[in-house]
């Protein structure tokens, strides 16, 4: 079991640069199939295979977009990568005639593409979706693929907390998710409420287990004895993307 304290990153945003790299290689395999196509008339899969390749870009473009929007940038961002992207596949396409198309999920939870939710019950969501659709003709062959891409970090917070005369002290479960596995953090930042003030945790004991799990704890000093303590647990995982969860501990003997 390794201990340790995650400090504060404030790297905040990401960019599509790597998004455009790939994209690059992913033009490199392109010619090559275009000049072995002009030997071996049947191909097909080949389009399929260099199609799929295109997911990691477009995976990456999301997971820009997101960390760009839950570090306080423009909810506008994701479209426009979108066309940013577009326009870097499309008008590098060569030999040849390459289409693509992108269609951010419109259906409750999502508006336009992006979720974030950083509720008061303990968990907090920060997602992108988009639907993707290739066409591709060449001299030989015409294909088509669609498929969607899902980029999600989830915060769940488990609490509570012990008297120890006017301190409160403070123990929580810290579980973050990519996609739904388990995933590791870049840092977190650890706050409670005070009145009406919020104070920022200045050295929480952090175990971290290595499997997304952390166990946390700290002292918190409140006027209220007794009373139920607001936490809040901010995060940036490995992407750069940031989730918030707020949860309320209470008093055990």
């Amino acid at each position: 079991m390794k201990k340790r304290n995650l400090r504060q990153n404030n790297s905040g945003q990401v960019i599509i640069i790597t998004a455009l790299l790939v994209v690059t290689l992913l033009l490199s395999t392109a010619i090559y199939i275009i000049e072995t196509e002009k030997e071996v008339p049947v191909v097909g899969t080949n389009q399929i295979s260099l199609f799929t390749g295109y997911e990691q870009s477009t995976r990456s473009t999301l997971i820009s977009a997101l960390a760009n929007v839950t570090n306080g940038g423009n909810a506008n961002v994701l479209n426009s990568d979108l066309n940013e992207l577009s326009t870097a596949i499309t008008s590098h396409s060569y030999q040849i005639m390459l289409q693509m198309g992108s269609a951010p999920l419109n259906t409750a939870p999502y508006q336009e593409g992006v979720w974030i939710s950083w509720g008061l019950n303990g968990q907090g969501t920060s997602s992108a979706y988009v639907e993707f659709t290739f066409s591709s003709t060449a001299s030989s062959t015409t294909s088509n693929l669609k498929y969607a891409v899902n980029v999600t970090s989830e915060l769940n917070l488990k609490g509570y907390y012990t008297q120890n005369e006017t301190l409160k002290q403070t123990n929580l479960t810290v579980n973050l998710l990519n996609e739904g596995k388990p995933a590791l953090a870049q840092s977190y930042i650890f706050s409670f409420e005070n009145s009406t003030d919020w104070v920022n945790v200045e050295a929480p004991n952090v175990v971290d287990f290595g499997n997304g799990t952390c166990l946390v704890s700290f002292n918190a000093a409140t006027g209220q004895l007794g009373d139920p303590l607001p936490v809040s647990v901010i995060c940036q995982d490995q992407r750069g993307i940031t989730v918030r969860a707020n949860i309320t501990c209470n008093l055990i003997a």
